[in-house]
């Protein structure tokens, strides 16, 4: 048994923003009966095939790899937090409502995270309601900046409040990269952007006092936190001895246990290494499927890392049981 709790879905159908609003917005064009490509402005960003949108396929997967239940959540390019907030609220609901409807249609096989616009932090607010009181998923997915502003931007606090009051999940996912422009070439904006930007933002929580303004906030971060744990001497290093860097409540590292994290970083080593140091009730099976360096089959590194047999079964169910609202389900 396994839970997948990084995994990815959109709906077959947007709304055709592009009609109303200026802006380069997410769409699908068919290219087959089940395949498409994923365009912004009209323009290709990647292709997608079925997995993306049809529940039988999708269901099909798990059960061929044994994952008895999955996390689903947003593709990070539909986030729209640089475009219109009228038109990001229509396509930040359309998706929201979809992933309710998948979770309706398979409660026992799917839990949902839903998007909010962040560029306006109130509407956001009040789109976790949405998300989390109405809809009935268990939080929400968010970017690692907006647009270029920072994580620890205090007009977002009204947004972490409303996560944090309904113990709600805030799953961090790299986007808008850091270095991007410089990244474009042997796949680096994937191998090596999205891990330092992850690490970025996990720094900004700590170091912005996000994390200590809100003390119930519950984030998990992609992708097994990305450079976080490498970089983790030198950001102490540099808390200690530069000028004007703000300390923390507490010791740096304390802060690493206020996160989550998905498995997703391939390595047995490298699996060990950070359940060791953040602790097995922390880590959770992680995929990023269906895209193409998803790790197949799920949990694949988790057998290799030579963890202890409660390590391993709190990686593979337990953990992430215990951490979204309503337990996700472990077993058929």
């Amino acid at each position: 048994m396994t839970v997948d709790v990084h995994t990815h879905a959109i709906p077959r159908d947007l709304p055709r923003l592009s009609e109303r609003y200026a802006g380069a917005w997410p769409g699908l064009r068919a290219t087959g009966p089940c395949t498409a490509d994923l365009q912004l402005g009209g323009r290709f960003f990647r292709a997608l095939d079925d997995r993306c949108w049809d529940t039988g396929r999708r269901l099909a997967d798990m059960a061929a790899e044994g994952v008895t239940s999955q996390v689903v959540s947003p593709i990070p390019v539909t986030f729209g937090y640089g475009l219109p907030v009228d038109g990001a609220i229509e396509l930040s609901r359309a998706q929201n409502e979809w992933i309710a409807g998948l979770v309706a249609a398979e409660p026992r096989r799917f839990t949902g995270l839903g998007t909010v616009p962040l560029q306006e932090p109130d509407v956001a607010a009040a789109m976790v309601g949405e998300c989390v009181d109405g809809l009935g998923l268990a939080g929400v997915e968010i970017g690692t900046n907006v647009d270029g502003r920072p994580l620890d931007d205090r007009a977002l606090d009204v947004f972490y409040a409303a996560v944090a009051e309904r113990d709600a999940v805030l799953f961090v996912h790299p986007w808008q990269v850091l270095g991007a422009d410089r990244l474009g070439a042997h796949g680096l904006l994937y191998a090596v952007g999205m891990p330092a930007e992850t690490a970025a933002a996990a720094a900004t929580l700590i170091l912005g006092g996000v994390l200590d303004r809100h003390p119930g906030l519950r984030v998990v971060l992609a992708h097994g936190g990305g450079a976080l744990l490498a970089m983790l001497p030198r950001i102490e290093r540099c808390v200690a001895m530069l000028p004007g860097v703000r300390a923390p409540e507490r010791p740096v590292r304390e802060y690493l246990r206020r996160f989550w994290y998905d498995s997703l970083v391939y390595d047995p080593g490298t699996l060990r290494t950070l359940v060791e140091t953040v602790g097995a009730d922390r880590v959770m099976v992680g995929t990023d499927y269906p895209f193409p360096i998803a790790e197949r089959p799920a949990g694949a590194a988790l057998a290799p890392a030579g963890l202890a047999p409660d390590q391993e079964r709190a990686v593979r169910t337990g953990t992430a049981a215990d951490l979204f609202p309503g337990g996700v389900h472990a077993s058929r």
